[in-house]
C-alpha cells in the first residue's frame, strides 16, 4: 500500500516543482527552458502511468478534451510532418520562401517545417500536462494544493519583479546581460512586461480568492493576514511593472471577484454581519485603496500617466489589424502549421508597403486570437475554442451550482480561477499570453479544473442514479 502512495504522489508532487520552475525558468520563452519543459513532460508521463498501471486505475479524464487533443495533435504533427516548404531570412524583417519535396504535395502542410516541427515537440509535452492536469485537478486535496502554489509562485515572482526593478539595471545584470538588464520593460524572469503582467494577473485572481476564503473562515486571523500580505505583494507587483495591462487586468479582476462575492453575501450572509469582522477585512480594502493612491506618487509617476493617456492609441498600433485580416481571408482550413504564423506574416506586410525594418519582425501577433487561427486554420481554431472555452464555461457552471459555503477554498477558488482565465482571454485581444509558455502551462491547468469537476459531477451523478436504483 505504501508503495502504491509513492507511485500515485511522485509525479503530483513533480507536478507541483513544474509549476514552479516554469516562470522562473525565463518564463519558459528560451529555447533551452521550452526543451527541459518538454522532457519534463516525458517523466512526469512515464511516472503517472507507471502509477496508474501499479494501481490497476484507468486515468480520470473526461473523453470529450481527450478526443479534442487528439484532433488538434493529428493535425498539427500531419501539418508539421507534410510541410511544404522551410524559409531563409532575406533581411531582418523579409524571409525567402524555399518550397521543398513533401510527401503528398497536394495536400495541405505546413509553410515551414522548422518550425512546425519545433512547434509541435512543445504542443504535445503542453497538451501531456493537461491531460496530467486533467486527472490531478478532479481531487479537491491536490487541486487546492495546485492553486495554492500557482498563487504563491506568482507572489515570488512580483515579489523578485518589484526588487529588481527598484534595484535599477545593476540588480537585474544578477538574471539578465547588460543591454537587456537596462531595459525597464522587463519584469524578474520575463523579458516582456506584458507576459509578466498577464502571469502575475492569474496569481493575483488565485490570491485574492485565498483572502476571502481565509475572512470567511472564522477565528483564522494568522491564516487571513498571510493571504491578504500575498494579495498586497501581487497588487505591488502589477502597479510597479510598467505594463498597462497588467494594471487594467488588476482592476478588472478585482471588480470582477469584489461584485461576485459581494453578492452572495448580500444574498446570504448580511443579517449575521460582524463589525469585528468586518473592520478586520475592510483593513484589507484601505490597504488596497492606499496602495493604488500611492501609485501616482512614485518616483515615475508622470511616465505612467503619460502611458495612460496614449493607451487608445498604442492599442490601434498594437497590430496591424488590416493586414491581419487580410491574411485571415485567404487562409485555408488548416492553417499554415503550429508556429508559421511569424514565416506567413512577412509577405503580407512586405505587401502593404510595412516590410521595412522601422516596423520590425512579429514573432508573435499581438492577439493570440489572430495568431491561433493563423496556425490552426478554421478547423483547429474550433477546436482551440471548444477546449479551452469549454473548461471556463464547465468551471463557471460547477460554482454556481453549488450553493453559497463562506469559508470554502473549492468553492471560492473555483470563481477565482475562472476569472483569471477570462483575464487572460481579455489581454489575449491585444497580446500573446497564451503563446507565452508559462502563461499557458498555468491557463490550460485551471482549463483541465474545469472539465475535470464536470467529469466529476457526472460521476457522482451516476452514483446517486445507482444508489437510488
Amino acid at each position: 500500500m505504501h508503495l502504491d502512495r509513492v507511485l500515485a504522489d511522485a509525479p503530483r508532487w513533480m507536478f507541483l516543482v513544474i509549476l514552479v520552475f516554469s516562470p522562473w525558468a525565463y518564463g519558459s520563452t528560451r529555447d533551452v527552458c521550452i526543451a527541459i519543459l518538454n522532457q519534463f513532460s516525458v517523466a512526469l508521463m512515464g511516472l503517472w502511468l507507471l502509477g496508474c498501471a501499479g494501481r490497476r486505475h484507468w486515468p480520470r479524464v473526461a473523453w470529450v478534451p481527450a478526443v479534442l487533443l487528439t484532433l488538434l495533435l493529428l493535425q498539427g504533427w500531419w501539418m508539421a510532418w507534410n510541410a511544404h516548404s522551410y524559409h531563409v531570412y532575406r533581411t531582418w524583417t523579409t524571409v525567402l520562401r524555399i518550397f521543398d519535396n513533401p510527401p503528398l504535395p497536394d495536400w495541405p502542410g505546413a509553410i515551414d517545417r522548422y518550425f512546425a516541427q519545433r512547434s509541435m515537440l512543445n504542443v504535445t509535452a503542453m497538451f501531456a500536462y493537461f491531460l496530467f492536469a486533467c486527472d490531478l485537478m478532479s481531487r479537491p486535496v491536490w487541486r487546492k494544493r495546485v492553486w495554492i502554489t500557482m498563487g504563491l509562485t506568482a507572489v515570488t515572482v512580483a515579489v523578485g519583479g518589484t526588487v529588481l526593478h527598484l534595484g535599477g539595471a545593476e540588480w537585474r545584470e544578477w538574471i539578465w546581460d547588460g543591454k537587456v538588464a537596462q531595459s525597464p520593460t522587463t519584469f524578474a524572469t520575463y523579458r516582456y512586461h506584458g507576459n509578466a503582467a498577464s502571469f502575475m494577473s492569474l496569481g493575483w485572481a488565485l490570491v485574492l480568492g485565498g483572502a476571502v476564503a481565509a475572512a470567511g473562515a472564522r477565528g483564522q486571523p494568522l491564516r487571513f493576514a498571510g493571504w491578504v500580505v500575498a494579495s498586497l505583494c501581487l497588487l505591488i507587483g502589477l502597479f510597479v511593472n510598467t505594463s498597462r495591462a497588467g494594471w487594467a487586468l488588476a482592476v478588472l479582476l478585482a471588480f470582477l471577484i469584489g461584485a461576485r462575492f459581494f453578492w452572495a453575501w448580500w444574498s446570504t450572509a448580511r443579517e449575521s454581519f460582524s463589525w469585528k469582522t468586518g473592520l478586520i477585512q475592510g483593513v484589507l480594502l484601505l490597504a488596497v485603496i492606499v496602495t493604488l493612491a500611492a501609485i501616482p506618487l512614485s518616483a515615475d509617476w508622470k511616465n505612467r500617466v503619460v502611458r495612460l493617456n496614449t493607451l487608445t492609441e498604442a492599442i490601434q498600433e498594437r497590430y496591424p489589424s488590416a493586414v491581419y485580416q487580410q491574411l485571415v481571408r485567404e487562409l485555408g482550413v488548416l492553417g499554415h502549421g503550429p508556429d508559421c504564423f511569424q514565416m506567413a506574416l512577412p509577405p503580407y506586410m512586405e505587401a502593404f508597403g510595412l516590410g521595412d525594418e522601422k516596423y520590425g519582425f512579429w514573432r508573435h501577433a499581438h492577439n493570440d486570437y489572430y495568431e491561433y487561427l493563423a496556425n490552426w486554420g478554421w478547423w483547429g481554431m474550433a477546436l482551440w475554442v471548444w477546449l479551452l472555452g469549454g473548461g471556463v464555461w464547465l468551471g463557471f457552471r460547477d460554482h454556481f451550482r453549488l450553493p453559497v459555503i463562506w469559508g470554502s477554498t473549492q468553492w471560492v477558488l473555483g470563481f477565482c480561477a475562472c476569472a483569471g482565465m477570462v483575464g487572460t482571454l481579455v489581454h489575449a485581444m491585444g497580446d500573446f499570453p497564451l503563446n507565452t509558455v508559462s502563461i499557458l502551462l498555468y491557463f490550460q491547468t485551471l482549463v483541465a479544473d474545469g472539465w475535470a469537476r464536470a467529469l466529476a459531477a457526472k460521476e457522482a451523478s451516476a452514483s446517486a442514479v445507482s444508489d437510488v436504483a
